[in-house]
């Protein structure tokens, strides 16, 4: 009776055991996907002010399609600006739906949109967003949402997977210039009558010429202006930063251990004009080992 009643507790305890890990296998097991999901590729997306307000941004989706399909997405849209602490917000409108072509198990797709589109209908602190971008904040931004549309005709909400649209400070400085540069301790000045900017990164910039100097192969600029023994462009490489102008320091036209420089004083007096487009550039050229500092002043007019 005993060896029956131990084998009996021994099955019992047995069947518990495998009962739990079928459990356990139903809990991992049972959620499977079925299709439809919406991953958003793009998470951020900088706006830069003044901008036309018909270039074009983008962002990105992607869907894992099944059984259920995503055939369409309603993008919205909603602008915020913080406020102290306050983070104060607009209405959230449609900004435009798109399609999925359904073909594929895995289906991307890229959407266009542009700044008319951004505020179209959108009421922020009772008025509407302004057709010239320049009263937006530095720091505001609009938050992409979306909201899938299934096959089942279920739709679903993704509210934490989200675009936002930053506005940040747009710089659009090539072009050309007339430059006229001085020479601070003694009054001297070199002009060249075009200084071609070029825009090597976003925000980044080169000029053509640097103090009194040009390479060979440049055009000279007034009579007291110099020809460097080498180098093929004179100038320098400067950054636009919300209108501020930084200049990091670097060899005098690439191919001299001469320094061009820029102190944290000579960077506060350096700057866009909004209205005009002048740019002022201060900074120093460094001779005798960079040892022996020779500050100038260049001021860039656009053609």
């Amino acid at each position: 009776m005993k060896k029956i009643l131990k084998l009996s507790l021994f099955s019992f305890l047995a069947l518990g055991m495998f009962s739990c890990v079928d459990d356990d296998n139903d809990t991992l097991t049972g959620d499977k996907n079925v299709g439809g999901l919406l991953s958003v590729e793009t998470l951020a997306i900088t706006y830069a002010q003044g901008s036309a307000p018909t270039d074009a941004l983008s962002a990105s989706l992607s869907v894992f399609q099944g059984r259920e399909k995503v055939e369409t997405v309603d993008v919205y849209k909603q602008y915020f600006r913080l406020d102290g602490s306050t983070l104060l917000k607009s209405n959230n409108v449609l900004l435009k739906s798109v399609n999925f072509p359904v073909e594929n198990q895995h289906e991307s797709l890229t959407f266009s949109f542009n700044y008319n589109e951004l505020i179209s209908g959108v009421v922020f602190e009772g008025q509407p967003l302004p057709a010239d971008d320049a009263t937006l904040e530095i720091g505001d931004y609009w938050l992409l949402t979306y909201v899938a549309k299934l096959t089942d005709g279920r739709t679903e909400h993704l509210n934490v997977k989200s675009t936002k649209v930053n506005v940040s400070c747009g710089s659009f400085l090539a072009g050309n210039y007339s430059n006229r540069t001085v020479r601070t301790e003694t009054g001297a000045v070199y002009t060249f009558a075009n200084d071609l900017v070029t825009q090597i990164a976003d925000g980044l910039y080169v000029s053509s010429y640097v103090g009194p100097y040009y390479c060979a192969g440049q055009a000279p600029g007034s009579a007291n202006t110099i020809q460097l023994p080498a180098g093929t462009r004179a100038g320098y490489t400067f950054s636009d930063v919300c209108n501020v102008i930084g200049l990091d320091t670097q060899n005098l036209a690439s191919a001299f251990t001469n320094e061009v420089r820029q102190s944290a004083a000579q960077k506060a007096l350096s700057n866009v004009n909004p209205v005009t487009g002048v740019i002022t550039v201060h900074y120093s050229i460094f001779f005798s080992g960079n040892t022996v500092e020779r500050p100038f002043v260049t001021t860039l007019t656009p053609l």
